[in-house]
This record gives structure tokens, sequence and C-alpha cells, in this order.
């Protein structure tokens, strides 16, 4: 496992390399943009997938990591389609909080279809409490304490009621180039491999097609969502709607009414 300079503002659990580039790409492009260090930790190399192979799915992620530009990532090598919520998961990915020490932490909707995001949803949501007890795992009382300030979800296959919709309409284009990244995964014509939910014409389609859903609930372009296991806690209500990154447009705003 690479090491970490210093702690991460965020990190996002993805299940499989691509969940996290197909689902927050946008989130991680502008929380990096923002000044913030993000990191991305893989729990499997998806070498289930049915496209592809794990040699070319590793050159598809270093392609897409450099290109997203995050300050960590890294594999803990689960075995793809066995992702659950037990001791030995709990200890690596807790393990990994604590070196890495992020503010904020993302992963899988917890309820997903596909069981390896649901899995990593509930792992997570395991991990970052035990992370903050001393004697865990061996109760030696010699490893570090770290639990996140805040857990989210975000969106893979199964939508939920977001919490809060982040604004990627700035970054969507550059997005789309890190996702076209892990090309063995999409549709391809010239390729022969067997046909997957991802793989599907419209599959892009549907993505765009949520994330301007989404933006359009939330009044801007395009976004993603995420929902918290538990509120955070914000210092006004006021900044957290219209604080740094956020655009008021006071002339709009005092005109009102439908145009």
């Amino acid at each position: 496992m690479c090491s970490v300079e210093q702690k991460l503002d965020l990190l996002v659990i993805a299940a499989h390399p691509d969940d996290a580039e197909i689902a927050m790409g946008g989130t991680i492009l502008a929380t990096i943009a923002s000044g913030a260090r993000v990191g991305i930790v893989d729990l499997t190399r998806g070498e289930l997938s049915s496209r592809g192979t794990p040699e070319l799915r590793a050159e598809e992620t270093a392609r897409a990591t450099e290109m997203l530009g995050v300050h960590w990532r890294s594999c803990l090598g689960f075995a793809d389609g066995s992702v659950r919520d037990d001791d030995p998961s709990r200890e690596a990915l807790v393990e990994v909080m604590r070196q890495t020490r992020p503010r904020v932490v993302l992963a899988p909707w917890k309820d997903d279809l596909h069981p390896d995001h649901a899995g990593a949803g509930l792992l997570a949501y395991r991990s970052l409490y035990l992370g903050g007890v001393r004697l865990y795992p061996s109760g030696t009382g010699s490893h570090l304490q770290h639990r996140a300030s805040a857990l989210g979800y975000y969106m893979c296959h199964t939508p939920f009621e977001p919490g809060v919709i982040v604004d990627v309409s700035e970054y969507w284009n550059r997005k789309m180039e890190v996702v076209n990244c892990y090309r063995s995964q999409f549709y391809d014509p010239s390729h022969q491999g067997v046909p997957t939910k991802i793989s599907q014409p419209g599959f892009m389609a549907a993505v765009e097609g949520r994330a301007r859903e989404l933006g359009t609930r939330a009044g801007v372009e395009l976004g993603e969502a995420i929902v918290w296991q538990d509120p955070p806690a914000v210092a006004n209500p006021v900044d957290l709607v219209v604080g740094k990154g956020l655009s008021s447009n006071r002339e709009e705003d005092t005109m009102g009414g439908d145009r």
C-alpha cells in the first residue's frame, strides 16, 4: 500500500475499479479543485469482470487515476464477488482509515442492487466506527485512533433520496474522459466480449440522464447525489447552501418568480 504523506480530506471507497469514477467522478474532481486532498481505495481488482482481463483493468485504472489527479489510491485485493462485512475486511479497511485519516468518507449505497456495492457500504459503516476504538483489533492499545466526521453513500445501481446534490456541471466533461479510460467495460461494437449492463449502448446516456435529473432538482445542470449515514453538523444553514465554491446571483434572487 502506498504511503500517505498528509492526511486526506475525502476518502472514496469503491468495490471495484471504475465505481468511484462512474458514480463520483465529478464530485472527486470538484473536491480536488477546491484544494482538498482526495484518495480512493478499491476493495477488489474487478477480476470477475465479464469483459477485459485483470491485467487490462489494472492498466485502465492506472490511466484513470493519473487523469483524475487523486492524491492517493490503493487496492485491498479482496475477492471480487465476495465483498462483505467480516472481521478480516474490517481490520484491513480500518487500517486504511487510520493511515489516511480522512475527514469525510464516501462509500457505495449499502442497499445497492450489486452485492459487492452493498457489502462495501456496510463494511464502511462498521469500519468507520471501529477506527475510533483504541483497543481494536488486537486489544493491545497500540493503534492510532481515527473516526471520520461524516460517512456518506453514493448511487451506483439503486437510487435513493439524496441528502445533498453536488454540482458537477463544470467537471462533467473531464469526468467522462476519466470514465472512458475503462474502455474494456463499456460499449464497443468492435469488441466481442460478453454483454453486460454497463456495456449496453445506452449506459452512458443513462449515467448522464441521472446526473441531469439530479441537477434539475438542485437548480444546476448536472449533479451527483450523496445521502448521509448521520446528519453532519454545519456552522449555519446559509453557508451550507451558499458557501465557498457555490455561486449566488443576488440579482436573480431578488427578481423571484418564473421567467
